[in-house]
């Protein structure tokens, strides 16, 4: 008897197990699923007051299904400047958008940009700020990229600085170069002091703020003071190189190069977004 009741157990079990209904939130078999990548890039490092910013948005599709983008009026971003919790000023305040709907479709492995302007309030305090960028579809889909945004007055205005790399996306055991270019906008030679032999350093964080490459680490530097002259209407451009860990997984990550000559640190570091990590091919 207790043997027909355990047969009878067992049964109903695995019956339940049959017949369980298919949770609708599970992908489909053989489909892989991650949130797109997002990022925000500025033109600069710190601004003035009233300055106007340019920025850079980019969403990179990393499944191998499309990613379907609903609007349902023509605004198709918006951009929001905040400290902490509080909201200083809003890209889309005072602005009227059509109510028009439209459907924007990126692929599996391709990277959606947008570019713009926005100029800042007049009145802001000096200090650092996140600047936050997000799609304003009904997707439920993580759209939101954050960059910090610093406020400040320029130590040398007739000095400007700008981080570009050879790519926006790269395959692991490839290698990433990136050029920092400084450009003497006056009409006088300019001279840069740097403490030691070392002139600038740079990093790269993912998107969750761990550090991954550190270029002067394991590096030793004359203790003695270098200068660097840069003529009128010149530039000068530093070009440094890695190549990117097989093993590193596939993310968002922000390159940080800094400019080691005494100024403060947040006017003279450009930051870059790029993605890393896909296999090779």
């Amino acid at each position: 008897m207790r043997r027909l009741l355990a047969i009878i157990v067992i049964a109903a079990l695995l019956g339940a197990v049959g017949v369980r209904p298919a949770d609708a939130a599970d992908p489909p078999v053989g489909i892989r699923y991650a949130p797109p990548t997002v990022a925000l890039t500025l033109d600069k490092e710190a601004y003035a007051p009233g300055a106007t910013i340019t920025w850079r948005y980019t969403l990179y599709n990393g499944n191998d299904q499309p990613l379907v983008l609903n609007f349902t009026t023509a605004q198709v971003y918006d951009l929001v400047l905040r400290q902490g919790r509080t909201t200083i000023a809003r890209w889309s305040t005072g602005k009227m958008f059509a109510d028009v709907m439209s459907t924007r479709t990126v692929m599996m492995g391709e990277t959606m940009v947008l570019t713009g302007s926005w100029k800042l309030p007049d009145k802001l305090a000096v200090g650092d700020y996140q600047l936050d960028c997000f799609l304003t579809s009904t997707t439920t889909e993580p759209t939101t990229a954050t960059t910090t945004l610093v406020v400040g007055t320029p130590a040398q205005p007739e000095l400007g600085f700008s981080l570009t790399t050879d790519q926006l996306i790269y395959r692991v055991g490839t290698t990433i170069t990136v050029r920092y270019t400084i450009t003497n906008q006056s009409t006088q030679p300019v001279e840069l002091t740097f403490p030691t032999s070392q002139q600038y350093n740079w990093t790269i964080t993912d998107a969750e703020g761990t550090r991954v490459y550190d270029w002067q680490a394991g590096k030793a530097f004359a203790q003695m003071v270098t200068k660097l002259t840069i003529a009128a209407g010149a530039t000068d451009t530093f070009t440094s190189s890695w190549t990117i860990p097989r093993d590193l997984k596939p993310n968002g990550f922000y390159i940080h190069f800094t400019l080691m000559n005494g100024a403060s640190s947040a006017l003279t570091t450009r930051r870059a977004a790029v993605l890393m990590g896909s296999t090779p091919r």
